[in-house]
């Protein structure tokens, strides 16, 4: 019988470490199976590079998944929730760069030797003839492509696991029926289902379920295990930003689980720190202002005390050495993250692939025709001549090399990319995919925040938008593209002479 009162302080260490004198500490147990949850990936290959720490990315994802194999314990992965596909309704042309993504995806998670994917319902709303061509090759298991569940069984060194997929919606009779099913044969039963809330809980209070791990929340990080039923409910946030990865070790066979993470503990502690903190401010009042009912604020200390008593007996779990016992981890993905360098190359691949095939569809897409009132655009140099410095320091700036950004890595014809590179993107009279004025149009111009310019470089009298408003900036620099951007702190920075402030005389 393992002893967990080496791995009670080290739920977040792997291999062995050495106490506070420096000695070597005894080695932690292995565990007897490692989960590796990925949920809500939906199709990202990579995080937009223009955010201060882009989290997330295929290739740095495959890098920690290699690192988390490199252990003594069986590996089992699963994928859970929207996992190829963003959208349901995609729109037509789009829907050729988004089947590239979503089997350039499965390639990768294929090469991952990923067990099992329960595709969310923006995937099952895609073609059924696409999903069969994109299944096919892959070795892992989809889940649930037809009917409201489907069972998986998995053998991890010496657990014999029952995956089962439920479709949201899924009655709990069905439910109970397939985890009845699985219960034949099984040590652990893990359920991956793609629907809300409430979904999770019903399948959680579903006798014989161990596990449920959840897609569909769309939230960016998750939050630590939490109980339903007897069950414990699990999620890895979305896009791919990060990975969640349970170390189980199972004594008997049938008895729930105990939760012994320090992630699940910590937040345990913050919770009762703010309601301490809450609660003592209150009894303060009360007391001081002395028109609260004796026994009432009796009843109040008691409960505070009650607080910090748990709140202590944090710091020192009671120890069941025969429990059936996991230690969930939240491992981020941020920008120093490693990477898999034989998938990034399959992605520089396929950004080329992308980049040539959108260079061919939309060659002859135009912009869209002016009205009777539109004005055209017509390219920041147009403005060079009557704004020599402001030009001039554009140029230099993000906003005046953010088309070369694109060129560099192959994207410069991507339809997730290039809006927010060019001027004038779909507008009459502006640009398009692939033309832009000949390359007048390229890059955040002075027309993306001054408007259209024709009029205006034809007589400086017609005005121009003059005071940019915060509405115009955040079509870009929204919390998925610029997470640091404050308007009124960025715009400070656009303020230069020539620009805002009088010119430099020469």
């Amino acid at each position: 019988m393992r002893c967990f009162l080496a791995i009670l302080g080290l739920a977040l260490c792997l291999g062995c470490s050495r106490d506070r004198s420096g000695k070597k500490a005894a080695e932690e147990p292995v565990p007897d199976l490692r989960l590796v949850l990925v949920t809500d990936l939906k199709g990202y290959l990579e995080p937009c590079g223009c955010t201060s720490n882009p989290l997330g990315g295929i290739d740095r994802l495959a890098a920690q998944v290699g690192t988390l194999r490199d252990g003594k314990s069986p590996v089992v992965l699963l994928v859970a929730g929207d996992t190829f596909f963003d959208t349901s309704q995609l729109a037509p042309a789009r829907v050729d760069q988004a089947k590239r993504n979503a089997k350039t995806l499965a390639a990768i998670l294929d090469r991952l030797e990923v067990d099992a994917v329960l595709p969310g319902s923006t995937d099952r709303a895609q073609p059924p003839a696409f999903l069969r061509e994109l299944s096919r090759g892959t070795g892992f298991a989809w889940l649930v492509m037809n009917g409201d569940t489907e069972l998986l069984r998995i053998s991890a060194g010496d657990l014999r696991l029952a995956v089962i997929g439920v479709r949201e919606g899924t009655s709990s009779e069905t439910l109970a029926a397939a985890v009845g099913t699985a219960q034949a044969e099984t040590d652990l039963t893990i359920v991956l289902v793609d629907g809300s809330r409430r979904d999770a809980n019903r399948v959680g209070a579903i006798d014989g379920v161990d596990f449920v791990v959840q897609g569909g929340l769309d939230e960016d990080a998750p939050a630590p295990p939490h109980r339903v039923g007897r069950a414990w409910a699990l999620h890895a946030g979305r896009q791919g930003q990060g990975l969640t990865v349970v170390d189980l070790y199972r004594q008997k066979r049938g008895e729930p689980f105990v939760d012994r993470s320090e992630w699940s503990r910590r937040a345990r502690v913050e919770q009762l720190a703010r309601r301490i903190e809450d609660l003592a401010s209150r009894i303060a009042g009360w007391e001081q202002a002395g028109d609260v009912n004796r026994a009432d604020l009796d009843a109040q200390r008691a409960r505070l005390a009650e607080l910090e008593r748990e709140r202590q007996l944090l710091d020192a779990p009671a120890v069941e050495a025969d429990s059936n016992s996991f230690f969930a981890r939240w491992i981020e993905l941020p920008k120093k993250a490693p990477r898999d360098e034989g998938v990034a190359k399959l992605m520089r691949k396929h950004d080329k692939a992308v980049n040539e095939a959108n260079r061919v569809a939309f060659a002859n897409l135009k912009p869209l025709p002016l009205g009777p009132d539109e004005v055209a655009y017509v390219g920041s140099e147009a403005c060079s001549a009557c704004h020599q410095q402001a030009y001039a320091w554009w140029r230099n700036h993000a906003h005046g090399l953010a088309y070369l950004t694109l060129q560099q890595r192959n994207k410069e014809y991507n339809l997730d990319c290039v809006s927010c590179h060019v001027t004038g993107y779909e507008q009459p009279g502006g640009s398009t995919v692939t033309h832009n004025l000949d390359g007048a149009l390229v890059n955040v111009g002075c027309e993306s925040c001054h408007g259209p310019g024709a009029a205006h470089t034809k007589n400086p009298e017609v005005p121009v938008v003059r005071d940019t408003p915060e509405s115009t900036c955040v079509t870009c620099h929204n919390e998925e593209h610029s997470d640091l951007f404050d308007y009124e702190a960025y715009r400070k920075t656009l303020v230069v002479p020539g620009h805002g402030l009088p010119p430099l005389e020469r």
